[in-house]
């Protein structure tokens, strides 16, 4: 007699505390216990290990992810997305410092005709292949979205 065991379990839930993963823990802790060593060798030795639970903390903080992205990613990229606005309004010490780290500043200029203005290319394809149009005015000129077989565009 055999058993058939199934199972309802689509994905491994990793373990540790509370939303915190044992992986983030582990890193946390090796930053925090690094920080400590390294204080442990200088004259600062009586303030390690309160930087021991503090560095934990942040790092534990810092790495906590919210839409796919940890916190530290997130600061950054809100930090660098100001400088460039900042760089674009000419702002001396912001625009050396974007020109320091190689920032191109004219994307915080939007282009409204990039966007949003008409395509006025022509993709001349064949009888069978589908358009897809806004409005009327761009079946006359025929200027709408075109999609075509993989084969015509390559000369199969």
């Amino acid at each position: 007699m055999t058993a058939q065991f199934k199972s309802n379990v689509r994905i491994r839930e990793e373990k540790g505390l509370g939303s915190v993963s044992m992986k983030r823990m582990i890193f946390c802790g090796v930053g925090a216990v690094l920080t400590f060593m390294v204080l442990r060798l200088t004259p600062l030795t009586s303030i390690s290990l309160p930087a021991l639970v503090i560095v934990f903390v942040l790092l534990l903080i810092f790495s906590g992810s919210r839409g796919g992205l940890p916190l530290w990613k997130r600061l950054m990229l809100a930090v660098r997305g100001l400088l460039v606005i900042e760089a674009s309004h000419s702002q001396l010490v912001a625009t050396q410092l974007a020109e320091l780290l190689s920032m191109d500043t004219s994307i915080a200029h939007l282009k409204s005709d990039n966007l949003f203005g008409r395509h006025t290319r022509r993709n001349d394809a064949g009888e069978g292949d589908w358009t897809l149009y806004n409005d009327l005015g761009e079946a006359e000129a025929h200027t709408g979205l075109q999609f075509v077989d993989r084969g015509v565009l390559r000369g199969d």
